[in-house]
């Protein structure tokens, strides 16, 4: 469904990835739009200073998804099998506020991912 991916980057030079699930978007972009994955609880949209804590210029490498539920070998690796299509981040830099890891924390969001930058994976769809 086309409604439920995630805008591409428009620039790369201003691109950023989300701290949580990797997504790749445009501060701009996280700002008008946040993040399509974790803004129930990450509330970006019109946040300017939440969207530079939450977010990082510092990543590594693209992925981009167009089935990420489907048997992808690189969104079961990378762990996006439950985020909505869109482009991700290989690797993000920097550390979440710890504001919202107690929210992850409290809503039961936390899930050991594949290295120590990346420990958090969305919950399943009903569970939020």
């Amino acid at each position: 469904n086309i409604d439920e991916c995630a805008s591409v980057p428009d620039s790369l030079k201003k691109a950023r990835a989300c701290r949580v699930c990797s997504l790749i978007k445009t501060y701009d972009q996280f700002k008008r739009e946040g993040c399509d994955n974790c803004e129930s609880f990450l509330r970006l949209r019109g946040q300017s200073d939440k969207v530079k804590e939450c977010t990082s210029p510092d990543y590594d490498g693209m992925i981009a998804l167009m089935k990420p539920r489907a048997d992808s070998f690189i969104s079961k690796v990378k762990k996006l099998t439950r985020y909505v299509p869109g482009t991700y981040a290989v690797g993000v830099s920097g550390e979440l506020p710890e504001w919202v890891e107690d929210i992850m924390m409290d809503e039961g969001i936390y899930v050991s991912r594949d290295d120590d930058n990346n420990k958090y994976l969305m919950p399943k769809k009903g569970q939020r």
